[in-house]
């Protein structure tokens, strides 16, 4: 299902830098409600059966439909109750059946969701989730349509909501969310640090809250909750996710003249929420020629293992770009709102004093998301093996995806329950896909 966009009637509005006039933020009216009517198809192939059938049908129903800690409640919570997941017919969930399919070494993915599909003719659905034998397509634990209406999960998925939260991001057409390690005054000449570990898009599993530019590729945030200063200011962000509607989420401004962006938000930890284990902490994202759901998480400061941070380790050094003349710093912070100094001139180094400020944007409309990243800065060459690197983990990996010949496919891996996640690139043809491979809690990796 496509979350439908509004093509707004407000006329495009312009931010002044210096003598150039750039483009507007994406914040616009927020998205109009919508529901997702969803049919979880169980299938057995004709000489492999699933393992539990009827364990996988009421963790399904409970970890797609389910009021509270499923799929339907984490979008639910992350859209302001604007898109609605709910059963296609009865329980949401259907079979198993016995498709017209072996269980073969290659893994035929467009076969088994012709035959899913046909199993219920009667029912009518926006989105088919299939679900079969683990020991099927064994390289990958779950697989998304990026944007699209399909996915496919293996049957241990079942009680893995961080998976389905995933593939689902994918559906809506968020990308995995790349970290990356930037060069002292630049926000563009980086190299690939990890995931962000802030979405579950970025391996942060399904107890943290998504990103301020994925709620603003879904028009999630409002224009009150954007704010686009277009001088030097101090701006007061409350917590993306903290209750209710008011308070300023996110700062969203060109970069230079060109047609990225940067976004910043404030995160803190808070069970009541989508943002349950959530690190405190600032985030600055660029937007690579303005495509939202492709953000890539910027920072200074290398990633560390044991301590989950964000753009920033400490208040007062700014992240700058001297060539786009802009700077970002932190002023302070506290449980309910950071102060961050926005800073633009040939001098972008010291942060400005004074009471901090919300200005009000001027929404627009951001026009249709390509179906393909568009990364600002050069990224690294893929591994020269067509094999999974068992050995890279998540926090260190530069994500990677082009189109496949039947579109834009993401992968999810693993088997057991996970202490972590693990990258790989696996090359297919013309085909390069990400996996993402569940690394075993007593941290050993498995092997093809």
């Amino acid at each position: 299902m496509k979350v439908p966009v509004l093509l707004g009637a407000a006329a495009a509005c312009a931010v002044t830098v210096g003598s150039a006039v750039l483009a507007a933020p994406a914040a616009a009216e927020p998205a109009p409600q919508s529901v997702d009517h969803r049919a979880v198809v169980l299938v057995n192939f004709r000489n492999r059966a699933l393992a539990d059938p009827q364990k996988a049908h009421d963790q399904a129903v409970q970890n797609f439909f389910g009021a509270k800690d499923s799929l339907a409640a984490y979008y639910a919570a992350n859209s302001g109750n604007r898109l609605s997941i709910l059963p296609a017919k009865g329980d949401g969930v259907f079979g198993p059946f016995t498709i017209d399919m072996d269980d073969p070494s290659t893994c035929d993915t467009g076969q088994m969701n012709d035959l899913a599909r046909k199993t219920i003719p009667d029912v009518t659905f926006d989105h088919i989730s299939v679900v079969f034998n683990s020991a099927y397509c064994s390289d990958w634990w779950g697989l998304g349509s990026m944007p699209g209406p399909n996915s496919w999960y293996h049957e241990g998925a079942m009680a893995d909501k961080a998976a389905i939260v995933h593939e689902s991001g994918h559906n809506l057409g968020f990308a995995h969310q790349e970290r990356q390690l930037c060069k002292t005054g630049s926000y563009t000449t980086c190299t690939a640090d990890g995931y962000s570990t802030r979405t579950p898009m970025g391996g942060g599993g399904e107890k943290k809250g998504l990103t301020a530019p994925e709620l603003l590729s879904q028009k999630w945030l409002t224009a009150q909750q954007v704010t686009t200063p277009s001088t030097t200011t101090t701006v007061h962000l409350t917590p993306l996710h903290a209750p209710g509607t008011s308070g300023v989420r996110a700062v969203d401004l060109p970069l230079g003249t060109g047609k990225d962006r940067i976004v910043v938000e404030y995160r803190v930890p808070d069970p009541a929420t989508a943002d349950r284990d959530v690190a405190k902490g600032v985030d600055v994202y660029r937007i690579p020629a303005g495509h939202y759901d492709h953000a890539v998480m910027i920072s200074n400061t290398k990633h560390d293992n044991k301590t989950a941070t964000g753009s920033f380790t400490t208040t007062g050094t700014p992240l700058s770009d001297t060539t786009a003349h802009l700077s970002i710093s932190i002023t302070q912070t506290t449980a309910t709102g950071a102060d961050i100094a926005i800073k633009f001139g040939d001098d972008p180094t010291t942060p400005p004093t004074g009471k901090p400020t919300t200005p009000t944007p001027t929404p627009t409309d951001p026009g249709s998301t390509p179906t393909q990243p568009l990364p600002s800065a050069t990224p690294p060459a893929p591994p020269s093996s067509d094999q999974p690197d068992d050995h890279t983990a998540i926090d260190s990996t530069t994500p990677t995806a082009t189109r496949t010949d039947g579109g834009w496919l993401a992968h999810t891996s693993g088997g057991n329950t996970g202490a972590g996640i693990i990258a790989a690139l696996i090359t297919t043809s013309a085909s390069t896909l990400l996996i993402l491979r569940r690394r075993r809690t007593h941290h050993t990796h498995r092997k093809h």
